[in-house]
């Protein structure tokens, strides 16, 4: 996002993140006001059918509990926190991973990839979306939210991610919808369908 002049998340090394994980700061993911975020990115998930996935920035892996026990498919979560994955008990098909979203060690490709709530991290989300498409198996699917915060009371962060989600859709989103929490929260779920091969 070069040449903008929105304001960028403060960069957080990974002993903060490992700080932060520790003490708790991230655990509300796992509580009522995400839900809806969670329920739309496992609807997707399984309307695709998807026998893989591969969860960026999967933290506490709330996203493979939302999952739950009819979810017979593969599972890789990836962190930066070591200290999140310690945590983890891993359920059977579950694998984790702590790594950098923006150099994975990883060849082969998942039926879905997610980005929930991670782009805003990364020093180059854009290169980062590229090469989770490079991860997306020939029609499956790539899920992104993005915060929709309020304008009013995050100035900065609205900016930050209204760029991301302009973005997003020039790189040929195929759907998106707004999703919805109690408490007002509002994520944008973009879709990017990774075309058959011929």
């Amino acid at each position: 996002m070069t040449g903008r002049t929105t304001p960028q998340v403060p960069r957080i090394t990974r002993d903060e993140w490992n700080e932060q994980f520790g003490s708790g700061r991230w655990d509300y993911l796992a509580e009522g006001p995400e839900q809806a975020r969670y329920a739309a990115i496992c609807a997707r998930i399984r309307t695709a059918r998807a026998a893989s996935v591969l969860d960026v920035g999967c933290g506490a892996g709330v996203l493979r509990d939302h999952l739950g026990d009819d979810f017979s498919g593969r599972y890789l979560g990836i962190d930066w926190s070591h200290t999140v994955l310690a945590k983890r008990i891993r359920r059977r098909d579950e694998w984790l991973l702590c790594a950098d979203a923006s150099r994975l060690p990883l060849r082969g490709s998942f039926d879905t990839v997610v980005l929930s709530e991670v782009l805003y991290y990364l020093d180059e989300p854009l290169s980062a979306i590229a090469r989770m498409l490079d991860l997306v198996a020939p029609g499956g699917q790539l899920l992104i939210s993005l915060y929709q915060p309020s304008a009013d009371r995050h100035p900065d962060w609205h900016s930050l991610i209204a760029d991301l989600d302009r973005d997003v859709r020039a790189m040929g989103d195929t759907a998106h919808q707004l999703v919805t929490g109690h408490s007002r929260r509002n994520w944008l779920l973009h879709v990017i369908t990774r075309e058959e091969q011929r």
